[in-house]
């Protein structure tokens, strides 16, 4: 076994996701997105830290100029595995696709937009107050039951539906 794990290729990646359910495959793009949020953030704060150490006068200029060459590494690595979770995230949204479903970005405060649980739904089930993710709303819920119990208002009278 070797020392350091290498990640999944794209192929094997696009392979294993042939079979997840749908919302599985915006779950999973959540947990990238997420990730890529956590390494940009990341970046930022490496990125200050080699400029303070550049512009920190009380440093020799040598150390000035080299900053923190292992800062600027892990920057450099993170952005690679960056670029790789993109590409993840291409690959589900190719994969909802690809069953007929259209793909919905997550919005800013990082819920996807439309439905996870229908691929083949627009976002408009939301707006008309209709959930989409495998759960009703009360006001569809209630809409169901109502149409439930007025089919067996038509019921045989002598009979009773268990």
């Amino acid at each position: 076994m070797s020392a350091e794990a290498q990640p999944i290729s794209a192929e094997r990646f696009a392979f294993a996701i042939e079979d997840l359910p749908v919302e599985n495959l915006y779950s999973k793009a959540q947990e990238l997105s997420n990730s890529i949020s956590h390494l940009e953030r990341s970046n930022h704060q490496l990125q200050e830290y080699i400029d303070s150490i550049r512009s920190d006068t009380t440093l020799s200029e040598s150390m000035r100029q080299e900053g923190d060459r292992d800062c600027a590494e892990a920057i450099q690595e993170n952005n690679v595995v960056i670029e790789r979770q993109k590409d993840r995230i291409q690959l589900l949204k190719r994969e909802v696709e690809r069953r007929g479903g259209r793909w919905h970005e997550a919005d800013n405060s990082g819920k996807v937009n439309g439905s996870a649980g229908d691929p083949t739904t627009n976002g408009d089930a939301m707006a008309a107050g209709r959930s989409t993710g495998g759960t009703l709303t009360d006001e569809e819920l209630r809409r169901q039951l109502m149409g439930r119990l007025g089919e067996d208002d038509n019921a045989d009278a002598d009979g009773m539906d268990l």
